[in-house]
């Protein structure tokens, strides 16, 4: 194997750990949680380049990001949540990812939050 491919598959690697302890951590990663998104995106970069080596094998990678994929998709309300809805939408002005990069726009997958209650309806709390 040619030793470029060898030290981005172990890159790969790293990256789908983080992604994991983020993914895992969804709701409790705080300031930190849209580093989630980046993650997604670095490995998708890394698989992009991948995919074009001849006599590699990613099925193991695709199926370990599909099973943490999924995992997002289920907690995507408390994702946007946590990341922030307005954020999403900087990002998104920011960084242009194209449509593919679902990750990029769960915000349009959710409900917008209602705004907090004035201090005068306290039964909305």
């Amino acid at each position: 194997m040619d030793p470029e491919v060898k030290e981005l598959l172990d890159y790969l690697d790293e990256v789908i750990e983080d992604y994991r302890r983020y993914v895992e951590n969804i709701g409790h990663n705080g300031l930190t949680a849209s580093l989630l998104l980046n993650y997604r995106d670095e490995i998708q970069e890394i698989l992009d380049e991948l995919k074009y080596e001849k006599d590699l094998d990613l099925k193991d990678y695709w199926l370990k990001v599909r099973e943490l994929d999924e995992v997002v998709r289920e907690k995507k309300q408390e994702l946007v949540r946590e990341i922030g809805y307005e954020n999403f939408k900087q990002y998104q002005i920011i960084q242009d990812p194209p449509l593919t990069r679902w990750w990029w726009y769960l915000d349009r997958q959710v409900a917008k939050p209602l705004p907090p209650a004035r201090f005068w309806e306290f039964w909305k709390r």
